[in-house]
């Protein structure tokens, strides 16, 4: 089978959403003889087994790891809970309705918990909160040394450029603190994809430390590889998001076989990528940022070699265009879809390029020592912070509309048609 893991991956999706009574009404197309279906099949099942979540107490005791921080909660992993006189694993992600838990610690909390039908499934709102910064080992140490430098790094350009700060850790770190009216305002400019690592960003990254590291060796293998761990490291920085994980286990995916000189069906690569995500943490299907990541990439994926033999000049754009026919039915529902981001979205991509290559080697020559050098560096991406913010409020011009579910089918019929007209052979 051509796309098997594509298949995976929708059938793990679908097994997490799905009710026990679809589950069970899915179940005797095992016995379809088509392969495909089958595998479809198993996958759901599977799903809906990994989904399938803990019967805990109201009042409970926790202890994690926090991974990610907002101004109002911030997201748990590798949670363990106290029942029954043991620890035992949660299985899922955790939110915490806490605004002061640092991210990059462990903690120990006792409070009231709940489940919603969202991303992250349990909810919990403390009575009693606490983190430890010495007591996490392993993977979990590196993510916090990880956190531990993006916070220096967030002040230093705090201090070198105070009145663009929000908008450049917004841009690179996906961390701006932004207030409701500002979070409405990028939402409404149709960029907010630029304020979300994803794979431009891990792209931009990669890209400049294969530049750097190509000053020091021109093996390929090697360039490849030491470039590859840095957008690693860079993605997990941020938590890592669902698009950040995403974009960072492909590109370590697609150089792995690129060394190994094995064909790449890019599609299977999204679906290996894909079904790993969903095995870590099943719920992260139910976040709007995992759904927009993986629907912009695949349909820049499916698109675009069928439109390679068009001009050089007009590919940004058809990979802005099918970027934003991917995520259109999500923005209809949950956001607004202004049309002029395609266009837009361009002209900021050439301007955040330079951004981050700057923000990276002034992160290098901070880590090294070198602070007054990397202030100065900072210092110097302020016209393309300056830049950044003025598309934002240039595309604020062109009305942007909350179309609800009319704008959710209609853009996945456009998106169903344009599939059908590109993969279909006369």
């Amino acid at each position: 089978m051509r796309y098997a893991w594509l298949i995976c991956f929708i059938g793990l999706m679908t097994g997490v959403i799905i009710t026990p009574v679809i589950f069970l009404l899915l179940l005797p197309l095992i016995f379809v003889r088509k392969n495909y279906i089958k595998l479809y099949v198993v996958c759901v099942a599977l799903g809906f087994l990994l989904s399938q979540g803990s019967k805990l107490n109201k009042e409970i005791e926790v202890v994690g790891f926090v991974t990610v921080k907002k101004s109002n909660y911030c997201i748990a992993t590798n949670v363990r809970y106290y029942q029954n006189g043991k620890w035992k694993r949660l299985k899922h992600d955790l939110k915490i309705l806490e605004a002061k838990i640092e991210a990059g610690k462990e903690f120990y909390a006792f409070g009231n918990i709940s489940t919603t039908f969202s991303y992250p499934r349990y909810v919990l709102k403390p009575i009693f909160c606490e983190t430890s910064p010495y007591t996490a080992k392993g993977l979990w140490k590196i993510l916090s040394i990880l956190q531990d430098w993006k916070k220096d790094q967030q002040k230093l350009i705090e201090e070198a450029l105070p009145n663009h700060a929000k908008t450049i850790n917004g841009l690179i770190f996906s961390d701006g603190n932004f207030d409701k009216a500002e979070s409405e305002k990028i939402a409404k400019s149709g960029l907010g994809h630029l304020f979300a690592v994803s794979g431009l960003h891990v792209g931009i990254v990669y890209a400049a430390f294969e530049i750097l590291i190509s000053f020091f060796t021109y093996k390929f293998y090697l360039r490849r590889s030491i470039s590859t761990i840095f957008a690693i490291l860079f993605a997990l920085s941020t938590g890592p998001t669902p698009s950040a994980l995403r974009a960072a286990l492909m590109l370590a995916i697609w150089n792995l076989f690129k060394i190994l000189d094995y064909p790449i069906e890019p599609l299977n690569v999204l679906g290996i990528v894909g079904a790993v995500n969903i095995l870590l943490e099943p719920y992260s299907v139910l976040s709007l940022s995992f759904l927009m990541s993986y629907s912009a990439t695949g349909a820049i994926l499916f698109f675009l070699p069928k439109l390679k033999k068009s001009s050089k000049l007009l590919q940004p754009f058809a990979v802005s265009l099918s970027a934003f026919l991917g995520v259109a039915p999500f923005l209809s529902l949950f956001s607004y879809v202004n049309f002029l981001s395609p266009f837009v979205g361009i002209v900021a991509t050439f301007a955040i390029t330079p951004l981050l290559w700057g923000i990276c080697t002034s992160l290098v020559l901070n880590l090294i020592g070198l602070r007054s050098l990397a202030l100065l560096t900072t210092k110097g991406t302020w016209p393309f912070a300056f830049v950044a913010e003025k598309l934002l409020d240039f595309s604020l011009i062109f009305p942007s509309v909350h179309f609800g579910i009319f704008g959710y089918v209609l853009f996945v019929g456009i998106l169903l048609f344009s599939v059908w007209h590109f993969g279909h052979k006369p």
